[in-house]
Protein backbone atom coordinates (compact mmCIF):
# COMPACT_ATOMS: atom_id res chain seq x y z
CA UNK A 1 0.00 0.00 0.00
CA UNK A 2 1.18 3.23 -0.48
CA UNK A 3 2.47 6.17 1.98
CA UNK A 4 -0.04 8.84 2.38
CA UNK A 5 3.13 11.25 1.69
CA UNK A 6 3.44 9.24 -1.42
CA UNK A 7 -0.04 10.10 -2.80
CA UNK A 8 0.04 13.85 -1.00
CA UNK A 9 3.17 13.93 -3.55
CA UNK A 10 0.94 13.28 -6.62
CA UNK A 11 -1.74 15.23 -4.87
CA UNK A 12 0.82 18.37 -5.36
CA UNK A 13 1.78 17.22 -8.66
CA UNK A 14 -1.63 17.17 -10.07
CA UNK A 15 -2.46 20.44 -7.98
CA UNK A 16 0.26 22.26 -9.71
CA UNK A 17 -0.92 20.81 -12.62
CA UNK A 18 -4.45 22.11 -11.81
CA UNK A 19 -3.17 25.95 -11.36
CA UNK A 20 -2.08 26.00 -14.09
CA UNK A 21 -4.78 25.26 -16.42
CA UNK A 22 -6.75 27.51 -13.79
CA UNK A 23 -4.21 30.43 -14.85
CA UNK A 24 -4.48 29.78 -18.24
CA UNK A 25 -8.26 29.21 -18.61
CA UNK A 26 -8.64 32.34 -16.31
CA UNK A 27 -6.14 34.62 -18.30
CA UNK A 28 -7.22 33.28 -22.00
CA UNK A 29 -8.12 35.95 -24.25
CA UNK A 30 -11.66 33.79 -24.98
CA UNK A 31 -14.33 36.60 -24.10
CA UNK A 32 -16.82 33.68 -21.97
CA UNK A 33 -17.22 34.42 -18.50
CA UNK A 34 -18.18 30.67 -17.48
CA UNK A 35 -14.46 29.93 -18.72
CA UNK A 36 -12.91 32.41 -16.92
CA UNK A 37 -15.29 31.58 -13.66
CA UNK A 38 -14.00 28.08 -14.02
CA UNK A 39 -10.25 29.46 -14.45
CA UNK A 40 -10.75 31.26 -11.29
CA UNK A 41 -12.06 28.47 -9.36
CA UNK A 42 -9.77 25.97 -10.53
CA UNK A 43 -7.06 28.37 -9.14
CA UNK A 44 -8.75 28.59 -5.85
CA UNK A 45 -9.07 24.53 -5.31
CA UNK A 46 -5.58 24.51 -6.16
CA UNK A 47 -4.67 26.83 -3.13
CA UNK A 48 -7.17 25.27 -1.08
CA UNK A 49 -5.50 21.47 -2.03
CA UNK A 50 -1.65 22.66 -1.54
CA UNK A 51 -2.96 23.96 2.33
CA UNK A 52 -4.67 20.42 3.05
CA UNK A 53 -1.48 18.88 1.68
CA UNK A 54 0.67 20.81 4.04
CA UNK A 55 -1.27 21.01 7.18
CA UNK A 56 -2.01 17.27 6.58
CA UNK A 57 -0.22 16.07 9.93
CA UNK A 58 -1.34 19.07 11.47
CA UNK A 59 -4.97 18.19 10.91
CA UNK A 60 -4.15 14.51 11.94
CA UNK A 61 -2.97 15.20 15.23
CA UNK A 62 -6.07 17.21 15.78
CA UNK A 63 -8.13 14.85 14.82
CA UNK A 64 -6.95 12.94 17.25
CA UNK A 65 -6.88 15.67 19.94
CA UNK A 66 -10.95 15.86 19.61
CA UNK A 67 -11.57 12.29 19.64
CA UNK A 68 -9.47 12.22 22.69
CA UNK A 69 -11.67 15.06 23.77
CA UNK A 70 -15.19 13.81 23.07
CA UNK A 71 -14.19 10.56 25.08
CA UNK A 72 -13.42 8.19 22.06
CA UNK A 73 -10.72 5.72 22.37
CA UNK A 74 -9.54 2.76 19.61
CA UNK A 75 -8.45 0.52 22.45
CA UNK A 76 -11.96 1.17 24.39
CA UNK A 77 -13.33 0.22 20.96
CA UNK A 78 -11.62 -2.95 20.35
CA UNK A 79 -12.08 -4.38 23.99
CA UNK A 80 -15.97 -3.74 24.38
CA UNK A 81 -16.84 -4.94 20.85
CA UNK A 82 -14.72 -8.07 21.70
CA UNK A 83 -16.26 -8.46 24.49
CA UNK A 84 -19.65 -8.31 23.26
CA UNK A 85 -18.59 -10.78 20.55
CA UNK A 86 -17.65 -13.57 23.15
CA UNK A 87 -20.92 -13.18 25.17
CA UNK A 88 -23.19 -13.52 22.37
CA UNK A 89 -20.81 -16.53 21.19
CA UNK A 90 -21.31 -17.80 24.57
CA UNK A 91 -25.29 -17.47 24.32
CA UNK A 92 -25.17 -19.08 20.95
CA UNK A 93 -23.29 -21.88 22.27
CA UNK A 94 -25.51 -22.12 25.15
CA UNK A 95 -29.09 -22.08 23.28
CA UNK A 96 -27.81 -24.75 20.31
CA UNK A 97 -26.37 -26.66 22.99
CA UNK A 98 -30.14 -26.80 25.39
CA UNK A 99 -31.31 -27.40 21.81
CA UNK A 100 -29.81 -30.21 20.48
CA UNK A 101 -29.85 -32.41 24.07
CA UNK A 102 -33.77 -31.30 24.36
CA UNK A 103 -34.06 -32.53 20.58
CA UNK A 104 -32.29 -36.01 21.39
CA UNK A 105 -34.26 -36.34 24.42
CA UNK A 106 -37.72 -35.71 22.93
CA UNK A 107 -36.54 -37.72 19.66
CA UNK A 108 -35.35 -40.86 21.66
CA UNK A 109 -38.80 -40.58 23.96
CA UNK A 110 -40.85 -40.20 20.77
CA UNK A 111 -42.27 -36.86 21.93
CA UNK A 112 -41.57 -34.93 18.25
CA UNK A 113 -45.16 -33.70 17.93
CA UNK A 114 -46.01 -32.64 21.82
CA UNK A 115 -42.64 -31.07 22.50
CA UNK A 116 -40.49 -30.32 19.13
CA UNK A 117 -42.79 -27.19 18.65
CA UNK A 118 -42.06 -25.82 22.26
CA UNK A 119 -38.55 -25.86 21.86
CA UNK A 120 -37.96 -25.24 17.99
CA UNK A 121 -37.93 -20.96 19.31
CA UNK A 122 -34.30 -22.09 20.95
CA UNK A 123 -32.77 -22.46 17.43
CA UNK A 124 -34.73 -19.81 16.37
CA UNK A 125 -33.17 -17.45 19.11
CA UNK A 126 -29.29 -18.90 18.75
CA UNK A 127 -30.09 -18.13 14.38
CA UNK A 128 -31.23 -14.49 15.55
CA UNK A 129 -28.28 -13.83 18.06
CA UNK A 130 -25.73 -15.13 15.42
CA UNK A 131 -27.33 -12.67 12.42
CA UNK A 132 -26.20 -10.28 15.88
CA UNK A 133 -22.91 -11.32 16.55
CA UNK A 134 -22.57 -11.06 12.63
CA UNK A 135 -23.81 -7.43 12.40
CA UNK A 136 -21.50 -6.78 15.84
CA UNK A 137 -18.26 -8.38 13.13
CA UNK A 138 -19.33 -5.95 10.86
CA UNK A 139 -19.08 -2.77 12.73
CA UNK A 140 -15.44 -3.80 14.32
CA UNK A 141 -14.06 -4.75 10.57
CA UNK A 142 -15.42 -1.39 9.71
CA UNK A 143 -13.51 -0.10 12.84
CA UNK A 144 -10.37 -1.80 12.10
CA UNK A 145 -10.56 -0.42 8.12
CA UNK A 146 -11.08 3.05 9.35
CA UNK A 147 -8.38 3.37 12.07
CA UNK A 148 -5.84 1.75 10.53
CA UNK A 149 -6.14 3.02 6.78
CA UNK A 150 -7.62 6.86 7.76
CA UNK A 151 -4.14 8.58 6.71
CA UNK A 152 -4.59 6.92 3.69
CA UNK A 153 -8.34 7.92 2.49
CA UNK A 154 -7.63 11.25 3.92
CA UNK A 155 -4.73 12.10 1.70
CA UNK A 156 -6.88 10.08 -1.66
CA UNK A 157 -9.09 12.91 -0.88
CA UNK A 158 -6.85 15.35 -0.95
CA UNK A 159 -5.57 14.12 -4.54
CA UNK A 160 -9.18 13.38 -6.00
CA UNK A 161 -9.49 17.53 -4.76
CA UNK A 162 -6.62 18.31 -6.39
CA UNK A 163 -7.68 16.67 -10.14
CA UNK A 164 -8.05 19.39 -12.81
CA UNK A 165 -11.76 20.94 -13.80
CA UNK A 166 -12.92 19.78 -10.58
CA UNK A 167 -13.82 15.98 -11.40
CA UNK A 168 -13.25 15.11 -8.17
CA UNK A 169 -13.99 17.53 -6.12
CA UNK A 170 -16.92 16.19 -4.74
CA UNK A 171 -15.82 12.65 -3.90
CA UNK A 172 -12.31 13.76 -2.39
CA UNK A 173 -14.96 16.00 0.35
CA UNK A 174 -16.66 13.19 0.62
CA UNK A 175 -14.27 10.39 1.03
CA UNK A 176 -11.71 13.64 3.78
CA UNK A 177 -15.23 14.18 5.55
CA UNK A 178 -16.15 10.50 6.17
CA UNK A 179 -12.89 9.50 7.53
CA UNK A 180 -12.40 12.21 9.92
CA UNK A 181 -15.87 12.05 11.01
CA UNK A 182 -16.05 8.28 11.57
CA UNK A 183 -12.25 8.29 12.89
CA UNK A 184 -13.63 10.46 15.81
CA UNK A 185 -16.91 9.00 16.33
CA UNK A 186 -17.18 5.20 15.84
CA UNK A 187 -15.50 3.99 18.71
CA UNK A 188 -17.81 4.70 21.05
CA UNK A 189 -19.87 3.01 19.00
CA UNK A 190 -19.69 -0.15 20.89
CA UNK A 191 -20.24 1.65 24.49
CA UNK A 192 -23.39 2.50 23.06
CA UNK A 193 -24.23 -1.23 22.58
CA UNK A 194 -22.87 -2.75 25.83
CA UNK A 195 -25.31 0.09 27.54
CA UNK A 196 -28.24 -0.29 25.67
CA UNK A 197 -28.45 -4.55 25.60
CA UNK A 198 -29.98 -6.55 27.80
CA UNK A 199 -28.05 -8.37 30.70
CA UNK A 200 -29.87 -11.23 31.27
CA UNK A 201 -29.87 -13.26 28.56
CA UNK A 202 -28.07 -15.93 30.92
CA UNK A 203 -31.55 -16.70 32.04
CA UNK A 204 -32.28 -18.18 29.21
CA UNK A 205 -36.03 -18.38 28.68
CA UNK A 206 -36.79 -16.91 31.93
CA UNK A 207 -39.52 -14.46 30.25
CA UNK A 208 -41.70 -15.75 27.75
CA UNK A 209 -45.45 -16.73 27.15
CA UNK A 210 -46.51 -19.31 24.68
CA UNK A 211 -49.87 -18.96 22.14
CA UNK A 212 -49.72 -22.48 20.55
CA UNK A 213 -46.58 -22.34 18.73
CA UNK A 214 -45.97 -19.22 19.40
CA UNK A 215 -43.19 -18.22 22.10
CA UNK A 216 -42.25 -14.63 22.84
CA UNK A 217 -38.88 -14.10 23.92
CA UNK A 218 -38.61 -10.76 26.25
CA UNK A 219 -35.05 -10.12 25.64
CA UNK A 220 -35.42 -9.96 21.85
CA UNK A 221 -36.72 -6.18 21.72
CA UNK A 222 -33.97 -4.91 23.74
CA UNK A 223 -31.64 -6.94 21.23
CA UNK A 224 -32.89 -5.39 18.25
CA UNK A 225 -32.51 -1.75 20.00
CA UNK A 226 -28.91 -2.25 21.02
CA UNK A 227 -27.91 -4.13 17.96
CA UNK A 228 -29.90 -2.87 15.11
CA UNK A 229 -31.77 0.44 15.78
CA UNK A 230 -29.14 2.05 18.23
CA UNK A 231 -26.09 1.70 15.98
CA UNK A 232 -28.28 2.65 12.35
CA UNK A 233 -29.38 5.87 14.21
CA UNK A 234 -25.63 6.81 15.57
CA UNK A 235 -24.32 5.82 12.21
CA UNK A 236 -26.79 7.81 10.37
CA UNK A 237 -26.21 10.79 13.04
CA UNK A 238 -22.32 10.41 11.79
CA UNK A 239 -23.78 10.30 8.24
CA UNK A 240 -25.08 13.62 8.87
CA UNK A 241 -21.76 15.04 10.32
CA UNK A 242 -19.85 13.86 7.18
CA UNK A 243 -22.57 15.47 4.68
CA UNK A 244 -22.23 18.77 6.16
CA UNK A 245 -18.36 18.52 6.58
CA UNK A 246 -18.64 17.53 2.88
CA UNK A 247 -20.57 20.20 1.75
CA UNK A 248 -18.29 22.71 3.39
CA UNK A 249 -15.16 21.36 1.91
CA UNK A 250 -17.11 21.38 -1.47
CA UNK A 251 -18.87 24.41 -1.58
CA UNK A 252 -17.37 26.80 1.15
CA UNK A 253 -14.06 25.51 1.70
CA UNK A 254 -13.95 26.72 -1.82
CA UNK A 255 -13.32 30.35 -0.78
CA UNK A 256 -10.29 30.42 1.30
CA UNK A 257 -10.26 32.48 4.65
CA UNK A 258 -8.59 34.95 2.85
CA UNK A 259 -9.08 37.17 -0.22
CA UNK A 260 -7.39 36.25 -3.80
CA UNK A 261 -7.01 38.77 -6.36
CA UNK A 262 -6.46 37.41 -9.69
CA UNK A 263 -5.31 39.30 -12.44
Amino acid sequence: MYSPLYILYLAMTIDSLTYSLGALLYGSPIPIYSIKRLGQKMITDAIQVAIWANLFYFIINLINQIQSYVGANWNVFYSVGYLLEVQLSIYINAFKTLYTVLDTVISYFRLNIIFSPLILPLLQYATFLTDLAMLLSFYIDLGILIQSAYEIFISIGILLMALPFRIGKGIGSLLISSTIIFYIGLPILPLLILSAAPTNLNTLLSEYFSLGEQIVIADIPLLVYAYIVLPVIYISILAGFSAILTSFLSGYAGRVPFPIEIG
